[in-house]
């Protein structure tokens, strides 16, 4: 009798922790469930803003870059037509530089661990590499400000040789530094599309967008 007793107190102990570790089995269950869908959520908040960036990137650069484009074909055909110009000067509105504060608080935060490593690795390259090119225009335009608009009311010969032919060498690397400009642009726009398409896709995170960089032809 005393032995059927302490069996059924057994099993009454047993069941009491299989209740406990199931209660305690399933809380820990579902904060990790918790925590895996706070954590997809603020990932995908951290895509958005990313994308929400690309995309203005590249509707803002394009029609910046259309700009630039236009001015240079039409400085050209002037050319051309055997008219001697003044150097075409490209100047932005407002900052110069594009903005990486999308970028700045997904870096200093713990928001960067959410993301792919490789992509991550790439987006800092492709904000590192924008900055870079920023950096370019503010060295081109601040000779084109400093040199080149003062004498814009001059007339275009000044700007020209004796013959009318040439470009001084000076406003004529000023023309070149503006081209090579024009052309890195194009290739943030381009990498920002590519970029722009992986954030959007999953299964693309182990594309790589950024081409070729190296030294600089001459």
């Amino acid at each position: 009798m005393a032995l059927a007793i302490d069996l059924r107190s057994w099993k009454f102990l047993l069941a009491e922790l299989m209740v406990v570790f199931l209660g305690v089995y399933g809380a820990f269950w579902v904060d990790n469930y918790r925590d895996e869908q706070d954590e997809i959520e603020r990932t995908e908040e951290v895509v958005r803003v990313l994308l929400q960036d690309m995309a203005d990137l590249v509707k803002v650069g394009s029609e910046i870059n259309d700009q630039m484009d236009g001015g240079l074909r039409s400085w050209d055909e002037a050319r051309q037509r055997g008219e001697m110009p003044a150097p075409f000067v490209f100047r932005l509105f407002g900052a110069e530089k594009p903005p990486v504060s999308s970028w700045e608080i997904v870096r200093q935060s713990q928001l960067a661990e959410l993301i792919e490593p490789n992509l991550l690795y790439e987006l800092g390259f492709f904000y590192s590499e924008m900055s870079g090119v920023g950096d370019r225009y503010i060295r081109y335009i601040e000779y084109a400000e400093s040199e080149v608009l003062p004498l814009l009311n001059s007339g275009g010969a000044v700007f020209y040789d004796d013959s009318g032919d040439q470009l001084l060498s000076q406003f004529e690397a000023s023309m070149d530094r503006l081209r090579e400009y024009h052309l890195m642009h194009q290739y943030i726009i381009d990498w920002a599309i590519c970029l722009r398409d992986r954030l959007a896709t999953v299964d693309g995170f182990e594309q790589t967008c950024r081409g070729e960089l190296g030294p600089a032809a001459f």
